[in-house]
């Protein structure tokens, strides 16, 4: 288990160093349940469809049942894998579970393809930073903070 560990780290790290040239062919080199999960966001708030299962996330979320809350929200991803929200409230849940990269992937994700207005702009950019400091990675970190300001109001 811990090689394996290992391995994903080496995978992830080639993954973000190859970020910008390969971003099409580095979703492969995720983690497993990330593999298939598209990488457009066509929408930036769920469908009606899913918010039971959002209210669920977040019930479980503030009884601090992370693993359930990332379940329903990978739920509601399989319903609507192309929205910014959720995928957004994702890479929260990985945060709040200490899957740094997971939470990195997901808030990269919104911030490359999500909207560039409020809230979910600014939400975006912030858990990619907070993700990239865990993780020690302060170029991303910085990188990030700083897309901040180009977050438009609403």
């Amino acid at each position: 288990m811990n090689k394996l560990i290992k391995v994903t780290g080496l995978i992830i790290a080639v993954f973000l160093l190859s970020h910008c040239s390969q971003r099409q062919d580095s979703s492969k080199a995720e983690v497993k349940d990330l593999s298939e999960q598209p990488r457009i966001t066509g929408q930036n708030e769920a469908p009606d469809s899913v918010r039971p299962l959002l209210q669920k996330a977040d019930l479980a979320l503030r009884e601090g049942l992370t693993t359930k809350a990332i379940n329903h929200l990978q739920r509601a991803l399989q319903i609507s894998p192309a929205t910014a929200e959720i995928q957004q409230r994702l890479a929260e849940a990985y945060l709040a579970d200490g899957r740094y990269r997971q939470a990195a992937y997901w808030a990269d994700i919104v911030v490359s393809t999500g909207p560039k207005s409020e809230p979910l702009c600014r939400q975006s950019r912030q858990t990619l930073a907070l993700a990239a400091e865990a993780m020690g990675d302060l170029p991303t970190q910085a990188q990030a903070l700083a897309a901040l300001n180009d977050c438009l109001q609403p």
